[in-house]
């Protein structure tokens, strides 16, 4: 378990109580990733969430064109406090990007089926930290479009 400071900083769970903070603690798990290693692969199963505790991580993705080769674009480095293996919440169940440590880093995994079952139980919850995961995938999609147009400027 992990204690409800940990996840205070996580940019989806503000607006919640310290007891809606606790329930989602019961069901968190910290993990330790070093140098190099990958925490998560663009279009596998997504499993779980996680919030980066300390350390720094590179989100990638797999870029496929007709008129170019292959080739991998670093659409971004997630700060303390933000999330990535969002996908986990939605639908479609794919990592959209690929993870890498780029230094030792410490993440708190959430099992997106039993988030689920947290937010049936309380919708109130539920509500606050769906909202906010809309705001960070609308964040991730407008940053990627910058990087990639900023990219596309300069080839």
């Amino acid at each position: 378990m992990v204690n409800i400071e940990a996840l205070r900083p996580c940019e989806l769970f503000g607006g919640l109580s310290d007891e809606e903070l606790a329930q989602i603690a019961a069901l968190a798990g910290a993990e330790t990733y070093q140098i190099g290693e990958e925490i998560c692969v663009e279009h596998e199963l997504a499993e779980r969430l996680f919030i980066l505790q300390s350390g720094r991580v590179q989100l990638q993705i797999h870029l496929r064109s007709s008129w170019q080769a292959d080739s991998e674009a670093a659409i971004e480095e997630v700060e303390p406090g933000r999330i990535f293996g969002w996908s986990s919440m939605v639908q479609q169940r794919r990592f959209t990007a690929s993870a890498r440590a780029l230094e030792p880093v410490t993440v708190i995994a959430l099992d997106p089926a039993e988030l689920d079952a947290l937010f049936n139980r309380e919708p109130h919850i539920g509500f606050l930290v769906m909202k906010q995961l809309a705001e960070v995938v609308a964040s991730r999609l407008r940053l990627t479009r910058a990087r990639l147009e900023e990219e596309a400027g300069e080839g």
